[in-house]
């Protein structure tokens, strides 16, 4: 059961949520790709059906955590991350949910960067008070 989430950052094709679970603490990014998926996005692409069958538009959602991932934890965060992003099933998006051991707040800002040119601390102020924070 998650204890405690919210959302950090919405802008138009990324989002950041601050998950706890247990007194452990997730960053989950969401993040649209704007192109289908490869094999290579997928962790056992062996298990994946055929390329042909890929849907239109990938959608990363990606957990971050400093300490290593409980077993239990995995479906819980698995089915948040559906909750969020079912809507993107049903518009033909390939979701993949991956989950890594790392620190999240500079997994965040290297994704930001690497997609935006700047961090969340480079967002003015008066963005951070409406709902999109583009």
């Amino acid at each position: 059961m998650i204890d405690y989430f919210e959302r950090k950052i919405r802008l138009r094709d990324f989002e950041v949520w601050d998950v706890k679970i247990g007194g452990q603490h997730y960053a989950l990014a969401i993040l649209d790709e704007f192109r289908s998926a490869t094999l290579d996005d997928f962790e056992n692409p062996d298990l994946i059906y055929e390329e042909d069958d890929q849907r239109a538009n990938y959608v990363s959602a990606t957990y971050f955590s400093d300490k290593p991932v409980k077993d239990e934890h995995r479906e819980i965060l698995g089915e948040f991350a559906r909750m969020l992003t079912d809507h993107l099933a049903l518009a033909h998006c390939e979701v993949i949910i991956k989950i890594y051991q790392e620190n999240p707040e500079k997994a965040i800002e290297l994704m930001m960067i690497t997609k935006y040119g700047f961090k969340e601390s480079d967002i003015p102020l008066d963005k951070l008070l409406h709902f999109n924070q583009e």
